[in-house]
């Protein structure tokens, strides 16, 4: 059921000089705080408080601020708020004094974030957990505000106050940029199981709040040390309830993929997983996923396991469901059930999962639009990857632009694309693309069809990439909802590295077969392959009569690079080659004329 997820992992690594989530730029900060959805009231852990802490007496913790001096870098302990970003701080249960991160101000001209730091914020002294009653079945709690940016928010224990183990950070959360996100619930009540990190009878142990880049290859660059500001209040060492299962990843679709949009003649069996945490003190057992399809229409559960206390289980079920093959939403509803009553079952309720099986579109988001991506100045390609079941004409490509004004820019070049995944060497193999679209108003914010020249045979058990691009600033992509690492995908032409991305873009394969390839008098089906390519390319095109052809190849200077006067080509399929190997790497335009009619083509010389 996962197989392409690792399989995809494994290519990575060999087809691509880096697979990482792209570093955000000044130009892609919220200058003031999204509205976020206010946090429920305090939900404490069942169990009794050991230890707390509140900030009303600061010397109770340490500062480390990494020889910053003044209240705009590291951490301070006060009731006001210093940072540039959120105007009011933390909305904590205890109110008074909070302990809040600050690392200059990156908005400022010029921007004063401090680089190369670590912050830390460390209890005084040690607790004495075992002294206070307790043992290793304890867990971290602290309230939390603020937003990720390119920033590292760790938590860390010590029995020594040397040794430092990172037992929890906010990589979960997403980050906030221009292109979505959001800030964190106001507050947030973040909880950490430490049983797995201590002993039966724990030595005293040091909490610390550490604050650095989570690019530290990139230290150099002023982008990763760029932070909205980090709120801590009400920390807290507490006992874990009794039973308490927890989902803490879950898992659906076809072959390491879910789709929201499955044509009809792509309909596969869909799987279900989870990873379920059993972080109280009793064993639990009996635990099952259940999975309900439409009211009943189906229905399935994983065989029952025991989870011991502090184990992780992965639960599948080994039944599947395969969706009817005619057009109508789905509804998946899943649940955890296990014999004994979950003292805090809110962490393991699982949200229903909504898709459609439609005629023609093979759609990887969730079709809400929620920001968007960009590539600041540069030019780039955005889109995902789509298993094939059966073999099928696919025609065009489907993509949604942004609008309004951090939308796509009007005048703006764009095109799709379509690679297939090699299953050797994972290089993603160029197919086809469509004629350039100069964006008009007319072609924001709504569903974009753009067709494929030539139309391309996909086939069963091959993977594919669709993609939309351009190669200079103003492209813009709408979101909607999140992908696995490694299956959406964005090409930066500022460095000619492929990056993953967890947004998922609006980019979508179109099966419709009525669709048809603008009619040209003369000429139809060109394309340029390989592109990019580091050699001569071949230039590929269908002629309707015989007739001359001339073949113009120009780079962005306008500079000719290569003219070709072919007298009385017959009709058919024609093929020219481009003397590209000796050109410096760039971007070339290709204009076919016959008759008065022309197509062009680009192509990107590495």
């Amino acid at each position: 059921m996962k197989k392409l997820i690792l399989f995809v992992s494994a290519i990575a690594s060999v087809a691509y000089a880096q697979k990482a989530p792209r570093i955000q730029t000044f130009q892609e900060l919220v200058k003031a705080p999204k509205v976020t959805t206010k946090a429920p009231a305090d939900e404490k852990i069942l169990g009794v408080t050991l230890w707390s802490d509140d900030f009303s007496t600061p010397s109770n913790w340490t500062l480390d601020n990494s020889g910053q001096s003044g209240i705009d870098f590291g951490w301070n302990i006060n009731n006001n708020n210093d940072g540039w970003w959120a105007a009011s701080g933390i909305a904590s249960t205890s109110g008074g004094n909070c302990a809040e991160l600050v690392n200059g101000d990156p908005t400022a001209s010029p921007a004063t974030q401090a680089l190369n730091v670590v912050y830390t914020l460390t209890t005084a002294q040690p607790i004495d957990i075992a002294a206070l009653g307790g043992n290793n079945q304890v867990s971290l709690q602290f309230q939390q505000y603020g937003a990720r940016f390119n920033d590292l928010q760790e938590m860390q224990i010590s029995t020594n106050g040397t040794t430092w183990v990172t037992v929890g950070n906010n990589q979960d959360k997403p980050v906030l940029s221009s292109a979505g996100g959001s800030a964190y619930a106001n507050p947030d009540t973040k909880i950490i199981n430490l049983a797995t990190f201590l002993t039966a009878t724990p030595s005293p142990i040091w909490i610390r709040f550490s604050w650095t880049t989570a690019f530290p290859a990139s230290a150099t660059n002023p982008n990763v040390w760029v932070t909205y500001g980090w709120y801590i209040d009400d920390v807290k060492i507490v006992t874990n309830p009794t039973n308490d299962l927890s989902v803490t990843s879950t898992f659906w679709g076809s072959v390491g993929l879910p789709y929201y949009q499955i044509p009809d003649e792509q309909v596969t069996e869909i799987g279900f997983a989870a990873d379920v945490f059993n972080g109280g003190v009793n064993t639990q057992t009996n635990v099952k996923l259940n999975i309900n399809a439409n009211n009943g229409a189906w229905t399935g559960s994983s065989a029952p396991v025991s989870i011991n206390s502090l184990d992780t289980a992965a639960i599948e079920l080994t039944t599947f469901y395969t969706p009817p093959a005619t057009p109508g939403n789905i509804s998946i509803s899943r649940t955890l059930t296990a014999d004994s009553t979950d003292d805090i079952p809110t962490n393991n309720t699982m949200s229903n999962i909504e898709f459609a099986v439609t005629d023609f579109i093979y759609a990887r988001d969730n079709g809400t639009p929620s920001g968007s991506t960009s590539n600041g100045t540069d030019g780039f390609e955005s889109g995902n990857l789509f298993d094939v079941f059966q073999d099928e004409t696919l025609k065009a490509i489907n993509v949604r632009l942004p609008g309004g004004a951090n939308g796509a820019t009007v005048g703006t070049e764009i095109f799709v694309k379509l690679y297939s995944v090699d299953a050797t060497s994972g290089d993603f193999v160029f197919e086809s693309e469509s004629a350039p679209l100069v964006l008009a108003a007319n072609n924001l914010n709504v569903n974009l069809v753009m067709e494929l020249e030539p139309y391309v045979d996909v086939f069963a058990g091959t993977t594919y990439l669709a993609v939309v691009g351009a190669y200079s600033a103003g492209l813009r992509v709408s979101n909607a909802g999140k992908s696995e690492p490694q299956t959406t995908f964005f090409l930066d032409m500022a460095d000619n590295t492929w990056y993953y991305s967890t947004n998922t873009p609006m980019v979508r394969m179109n099966f419709d077969p009525i669709l048809s390839v603008t009619e040209q008098t003369e000429l139809s089906q060109a394309v340029v392959l390989p592109n990019p390519t580091a050699a001569n390319a071949s230039l590929r095109f269908d002629l309707k009569n015989t007739s001359d052809v001339s073949v113009v190849v120009t780079d962005l200077t306008g500079k000719v690079m290569q003219t070709a006067t072919l007298a009385q080509m017959t009709a058919g399929a024609q093929e020219v080659t481009l003397a590209s190997e000796q050109w410096a790497a760039g971007i070339y335009t290709v204009n076919i004329t016959s008759n008065g009619s022309t197509l062009t083509k680009k192509f990107v010389k590495r």
